[in-house]
């Protein structure tokens, strides 16, 4: 695939998506304007919008050093600059971990954090909110050589005393049997990034369309920015992971594969969203083997990387990104389709699009379900409120003293009951608070800063690897506590939830209500992958003063932030769903109660003769009329939204059974069948 395709495909997904964005403001446009919702539901819409509007699609590039990562991305994004656009050449060449970006509300320029700011105990993402800390470096856009010269900058470095690299906390190759870490040199000096961090905003036609770029450097740079390892390779959408083709997995490339991006527990959910480069094959193009023997050396190294990886052999390309990048600067067809740069730039778009349709999918889905069902009960009630109305009317024709005066009394008596339980369910409502509130605190952030700063507190006083060990393991076991009781309250909530909603059901005919679980298992799931990631930390045999603080320093930079990330997550969804459980129903009783207030009403003013019959079913039979239209209407704009969704959710069914027929036709492989439907 080419990058004028790639690009395609990439602009076909926004154009889907703003379309999405248009049928959800269509909708709650149409529902407040015709009064079905309140203002916490309109905030739920208002959070989608927002959430589809600063939507981005993320590619991953992760390698060790000297694997061609750098040309990899100028060759299949940025070929057509006709120039390398970052820095790539043999060696250490991009030493901090990069962003490259888009955002039209600031300069095109590449903003590098000094590497001193990892004394700053601040997390990373706090850190980018702090402009003076940045150093900024212009470029005009337009001038392939500005762009070119401004990237220089992320490849400087500086030799420093063994003590400021430590103080630093950068692990450092003092162990001869030991390959991660920086070398000390025969001075004791080290040499060491200049920048932590660089960000490029950069006008790209990929990148325009919310195409986000991450090139991470090796094993080194990961575990001196853990953070990096946690947020962003977690929260990428596909993951190109190269290696060199004449060395094939070696032990540090198997330790950050195993450590950093080997998260997922199934071969299907790893191949989802893996892939891997075998770049340099091109060192195979000696002149002395035929093209048989390069195939079958190629095929031998795929399946030897397969096996040792665990993942899918049509998941490996084996690629030349440095002749891919020369056949795209030289406008050569033919050493292009030879590099193979095409067939792994076609599976980075047959990964990364449907990966992120199905996110998009997912999120409108949960948002909105309970919502759209609800407005539809509503609407529903409307109708029947109505036509029992007209009902009751046509009874009157003849203006019967005793027929009145029963109506008149039944629907005061069901007005009554329905005032009546509406006290009994505000009395409730201070006992769901109550519930309410220790869930939320059961999540808190306060409750997990105080297990943090005991943890942290406790593994610098440990004296054994083995107490050390234990310290670890009881903070994951307090997680997952924290975790299940959340859960257990959330579905006490819900019990008590249903029991409120069956009375009104049973007693005033109401709509039958689905409670919508909280579910917070997936954050359970969370903690374990990040538990197991993290296992080498207890691995620890011996403990000296300088192991423990690197440990206790990376445990609170690693396994700690992402801990904040999980618990924030979590109580999110919490505190959304305790805002929303309750809402449907409330609103459809709210409506309900307006209903029968109108048919009293209607029925005293004919009781006192201020009306007629005739004239009154005229006017409901308009209002029955208007009714229908805007249920119609209501119906028109929830079709197009399900067929959008239906939509992605068909073409990623395609795409699944494309890749099944060219990937695996001799495997049995079931494929995600997930229909959308309100």
């Amino acid at each position: 695939m080419t990058e004028k395709n790639l690009q395609s495909d990439i602009q076909e997904y926004s154009d889907w998506r703003t379309a999405v964005s248009g049928a959800v403001q269509d909708l709650s446009t149409f529902l407040k304007a015709k009064n079905v919702t309140d203002l916490r539901t309109h905030h739920q819409f208002e959070n989608v919008l927002g959430a589809l509007a600063d939507d981005n699609l993320s590619v991953a590039f992760v390698a060790e050093f000297s694997r061609g990562k750098s040309e990899m991305i100028n060759t299949i994004f940025f070929g057509n600059y006709k120039k390398r656009i970052l820095p790539s050449g043999s060696g250490r060449t991009t030493m901090c971990p990069t962003e490259l970006m888009y955002d039209p509300n600031l300069p095109s320029s590449i903003r590098l954090l000094p590497i001193e700011s990892r004394k700053d105990e601040r997390a990373l993402f706090e850190l980018k909110k702090d402009k003076s800390l940045w150093r900024e470096i212009t470029f005009d856009a337009d001038d392939v050589q500005s762009v070119s010269d401004a990237m220089t900058g992320m490849t400087d470095n500086k030799l420093v005393s063994k003590s400021y690299a430590k103080e630093l906390k950068f692990d450092l190759l003092e162990d001869e049997n030991s390959e991660i870490g920086l070398p000390v040199n025969e001075y004791d000096e080290v040499q060491i990034p200049s920048w932590r961090h660089a960000i490029i905003n950069l006008p790209h036609p990929l990148l325009e369309q919310g195409l986000v770029i991450l090139d991470t450097p090796g094993l080194n740079a990961i575990g001196a920015e853990p953070e990096l390892t946690i947020n962003q390779l977690a929260t990428a959408h596909t993951v190109v992971f190269i290696l060199s083709h004449d060395t094939g997995v070696t032990s540090t490339d198997l330790e950050l594969w195993q450590q950093h991006l080997d998260g997922e527990k199934s071969e299907k959910e790893r191949n989802q969203r893996k892939l891997v480069a075998l770049n340099k094959i091109d060192a195979l193009w000696d002149g002395i083997r035929s093209e048989t023997e390069i195939q079958n050396e190629i095929d031998a190294q795929v399946a030897a990387t397969s096996k040792t990886l665990a993942l899918d052999p049509a998941n490996i390309f084996p690629v030349s990104a440095q002749k891919g990048l020369l056949a795209k600067l030289s406008d050569d067809a033919e050493l292009l389709q030879r590099s193979n740069i095409p067939a792994l730039e076609n599976a980075i778009a047959s990964k990364l699009i449907p990966e992120k349709r199905k996110i998009v999918v997912e999120k409108v889905r949960s948002a909105l379900e309970g919502i759209l069902d609800s407005a539809s009960s509503i609407m529903d009630n409307r109708l029947k409120d109505a036509d029992e109305h007209i009902a009751e009317l046509k009874q009157l024709s003849s203006k019967n003293t005793d027929v009145i005066s029963h109506i008149m009394l039944k629907v005061q008596s069901e007005k009554s009951s329905l005032e009546k339980d509406m006290q009994r369910y505000q009395a409730l409502r201070a006992v769901y608070s109550k519930e309410t509130t220790k869930l939320v605190q059961l999540l808190s952030n306060d409750r997990l800063e105080k297990l943090i700063a005991i943890t942290r507190h406790n593994m610098a006083r440990c004296a054994s690897s083995i107490t050390l060990q234990k310290t670890i393991s009881k903070y994951f076991e307090r997680l997952n506590y924290y975790i299940d009781s959340a859960i257990e309250q959330a579905n006490e909530i819900a019990a008590l939830s249903e029991n409120i909603t069956r009375d009104f059901e049973q007693d005033h005919g109401i709509a039958n209500f689905k409670v919508r679980r909280l579910r917070l298992e997936k954050f359970k799931q969370e903690i374990a992958r990040l538990e197991a990631k993290h296992r080498h930390l207890k691995d620890t045999k011996t403990l000296f003063f300088r192991e423990q603080m690197s440990i206790t320093n990376r445990f609170y930079e690693s396994v700690c932030q992402a801990s904040r990330k999980v618990f924030s997550r979590a109580l999110r969804d919490a505190t959304n769903w305790n805002n929303n459980l309750m809402v449907p129903m409330e609103t459809y009783v709210r409506e309900h109660h307006t209903q029968l207030r109108r048919r009293l009403e209607s029925v005293k003013r004919i009781h006192k003769a201020s009306d007629t019959v005739e004239q009154r079913l005229q006017e409901l039979t308009v209002m029955q009329a208007e009714l229908v239209e805007q249920h119609g209407e209501f119906t028109q704009y929830q079709e197009k939204l399900v067929e959008l969704l239906s939509q992605a959710t068909h073409a990623n069914e395609e795409a699944e059974q494309e890749a099944e027929a060219e990937e695996a036709k001799s495997a049995d492989i079931l494929y995600w069948d997930h229909k959308v439907k309100f």
